[in-house]
Parts: C-alpha cells; sequence; structure tokens
C-alpha cells in the first residue's frame, strides 16, 4: 500500500462498494413495513371500541379530557365566587355580575352551560 504525503493511506485506488443490483424489492418491503406501522397505529387509536359506550379509544380519551377541562373550568370559577363574595358582602354572585367586575367567565369545552347554585358552579352538559 503507498502511503499519501500526510502519512494516510492512498485512498484514490480503493474500490468503491457496489450497490445493490436490484434495490426495487427493498424500497418495496420498506414502503410496506411503514404502511403495516401506520395501519397497525391507526386502529390502535381509533379502531378499538369500548364495550359500554361503543366509542374509538381516541374519541373516549377526548371525551375524557373535555369532561376533566370542565371541571377545572367550574373549580377555577368557585374560587373566584369566593373571592368576589369576600369584596361584595351581602350581595348575590351572579355570572353577570363576575363579568361585570371584570372576572373572564370561562366557558365549558363542549358546550354546557354554567350556572350558580349558591357557590357551587354547575354545569348544564357534565352536571
Amino acid at each position: 500500500m503507498r502511503l499519501a504525503r500526510h502519512g494516510s493511506p492512498d485512498t484514490s485506488r480503493r474500490q468503491r462498494p457496489t450497490p445493490l443490483r436490484n434495490q426495487n424489492g427493498a424500497s418495496f418491503a420498506t414502503v410496506l413495513v411503514v404502511l403495516l406501522i401506520a395501519v397497525a397505529l391507526y386502529y390502535a387509536y381509533f379502531g378499538v371500541r369500548d364495550a359500554a359506550t361503543g366509542k374509538s379509544a381516541g374519541v373516549s380519551a377526548i371525551d375524557t379530557s373535555r369532561a376533566v377541562a370542565c371541571r377545572s373550568n367550574r373549580q377555577t370559577l368557585e374560587r373566584a365566587v369566593v373571592a368576589w363574595s369576600q369584596t361584595h358582602d351581602g350581595e348575590t354572585a351572579t355570572l353577570a355580575a363576575l363579568t361585570a367586575d371584570g372576572i373572564r367567565v370561562p366557558s365549558c369545552p363542549e358546550g354546557g352551560t354554567y350556572s350558580l347554585a349558591g357557590n357551587s358552579v354547575r354545569c348544564g352538559t357534565h352536571q
């Protein structure tokens, strides 16, 4: 083997690896594997149905997250009602009064309407 000027082997004479003669089969197999993985993920998320509700796992997860968001909104609004009641002695809290004082009244993610019953907040959809 001949050394180049700086002591490294001369690579100009080294043979390059030959490409596969027929790569069509390899690329087809790769595409097929990717499609199978995509189909498996699709059915794992949307295809599995809950026996009790008949909804897919993905739809059930979305419904659950909306219910949790609604509960969180109601809890936040209840804390705002308590704080408002401390500064407005003897007045009854209403959603309109809270909004008039600049308190943002959140909305239910599923379109339910909130109502006040004392210091507790009810949702037309979730309670």
